[in-house]
């Protein structure tokens, strides 16, 4: 029997190749080519046989923990759904929409090759997330890494999913080639990769292909079909979204000067239009996005218990050490410089460090409050944006008050993405027309909250409990400091 001591970070199953049976991986043109997945969202799904390859790898299996909606779960129990079920559902409707394009526009030449690439992309889209959501990415920012970005992880995650479980033979049994993986990953990033000014992946004329999965100019994308309907089911939150309608009433154009060219040579660019009829399905979209950032995404208990995760993930950063590849060890800052270590990151860092002394027992005593329930105070909150001196007041009046941000849009700032959707009638589909979309006002709302609902020494012990009598004597003092901040201001404050 093996003994696990208290500090010793549990080994990583991937690591070695020793006396593992590889031999299910192999794979040839001749096995079965499709698998079909049940899923709650899209019932029989079906994927080619070379994605159930990719998911049967430790790699993809590890988004099994992380949860969908990150530290929301703590708001809505039944935000329970997992980064693992997302991808599968953008990979199922990546491949989908390349079929129905193909079979509407059969002069695009979509080729199979072109098809697989997309629910090759769709599926690894994620596969670079840290712990608890965008939360994870925001600590990594917050100390010192800002250039960080899971996109990026995803590619290198990609690169070691292929190479440590030996799946390169079974990409080349499908023809892929080293220009096809590289549209793969473009497909992930959204962008040219390595600074380039352009797509290699694919030349111009196929340049729509990349609005798929990740669509930087529009912002409608499978990506946003499958995470809104799978979180509004998952919450019991309605939506009217209908994404087959998108799909349905989408169409390819060739753009050169801002003119629709009558044909579609190699080096013409090309764009995914809709027709004007489904204009009210694509504010549907944007509308719903709107919803669940303000029910769920940005619910100011999320946003406190993400405020709070992550003062617990900064205590633990002098003391979590992540083993990585060559015997070397690193921060949970930085285990994304090692994808062996980035590998071990899954939402169970938050038990690590409640239950077995991974992060000093600050860290730990953060989450325990968290567990409890015994969550930073909510002061109330206000709308726009004040100046930082007037923060500044505030805040020097107790060092244990905080200010959250939350911004709640349409994914462009002030602006309205709807109006970079380009439109065609059915009459005269190579005319193309823009709507005038009201450009919505970008919400911005400033939680206050106290975070210091304890008298901790400088380790984090000696906690007290909300009946301490020391610390509701402090709390009352601490709001009528806000009270008279926010009079003096002529700030109105909201407590819901």
């Amino acid at each position: 029997m093996t003994e696990t001591r208290q500090d010793q970070f549990p080994s990583d199953s991937s690591e070695s190749d020793e006396g593992i049976d590889r031999s299910f991986l192999e794979f040839s043109s001749s096995t079965e080519k499709t698998k079909i997945f049940h899923d709650m969202v899209h019932p029989h799904l079906e994927l080619p046989a070379i994605c159930s390859l990719v998911i049967n790898t430790p790699q993809f299996q590890r988004l099994r923990n992380l949860k969908q909606l990150g530290l929301c779960y703590y708001v809505y129990p039944s935000a329970a759904h997992n980064r693992f079920e997302h991808c599968i559902g953008t990979s199922y409707l990546a491949g989908k929409y390349g079929k129905t394009l193909r079979k509407n526009q059969p002069e695009l030449n979509i080729t199979d090759t072109d098809i697989l690439c997309l629910y090759l992309g769709g599926l690894c889209h994620d596969l670079g997330h840290g712990p608890f959501s965008h939360s994870f990415e925001c600590f990594v920012h917050s100390v010192g890494f800002p250039n960080y970005s899971h996109e990026t992880m995803s590619l290198r995650m990609l690169d070691y999913l292929i190479e440590g479980n030996n799946l390169k033979s079974a990409f080349e049994a499908e023809n892929l080639t080293e220009r096809d993986l590289t549209f793969i990953k473009e497909i992930i990033f959204g962008h040219p990769l390595d600074g380039n000014e352009n797509f290699v992946g694919r030349p111009p004329c196929k340049y729509f292909l990349y609005q798929i999965v990740s669509n930087d100019r529009t912002k409608i994308d499978v990506d946003k079909f499958d995470y809104l309907l799978r979180d509004c089911k998952q919450l019991n939150v309605a939506t009217v979204f209908d994404y087959q309608r998108v799909l349905d009433n989408s169409r390819v154009v060739g753009m050169k000067d801002g003119a629709v060219c009558d044909h579609i040579e190699d080096d013409t660019p090309t764009i995914i239009v809709y027709r004007n009829k489904i204009s009210d399905t694509l504010e549907d979209l944007f509308r719903s996005r709107f919803s669940m950032h303000k029910k769920a995404y940005q619910h100011r208990v999320t946003k406190v218990i993400e405020e709070m995760t992550l003062d617990a993930l900064k205590a633990a950063e002098p003391h979590f050490q992540v083993p990585g590849s060559n015997g070397k060890t690193y921060k949970l800052s930085t285990a994304w410089q090692d994808v062996s270590a980035f590998m071990k990151l899954t939402d169970s860092v938050f038990e690590w460090i409640q239950h077995w002394n991974f992060g000093g027992s600050k860290a730990a005593n953060i989450l325990n409050r968290l567990v409890h329930r015994n969550l930073y105070k909510f002061l109330g909150c206000f709308s726009g944006k004040l100046e930082q001196s007037v923060l500044d007041e505030l805040q020097g009046k107790d060092s244990g008050i905080r200010f959250i941000e939350s911004k709640i849009n349409f994914g462009s700032g002030n602006k309205n993405p709807l109006n970079e959707v380009l439109f065609y009638e059915k009459s005269r589909p190579n005319r193309l027309i823009r709507k005038n979309f009201p450009n919505e006002p970008e919400v911005r709302r400033t939680f206050i909250v106290y975070s210091r609902n304890e008298d901790e020494s400088e380790d984090g012990n000696d906690v007290v409990g909300d009946d301490n009598i020391e610390y509701s004597v402090r709390l009352q003092t601490v709001k009528k400091h806000v009270k008279h901040w926010s009079e003096k201001h002529k700030i109105s404050l909201e407590y819901e």
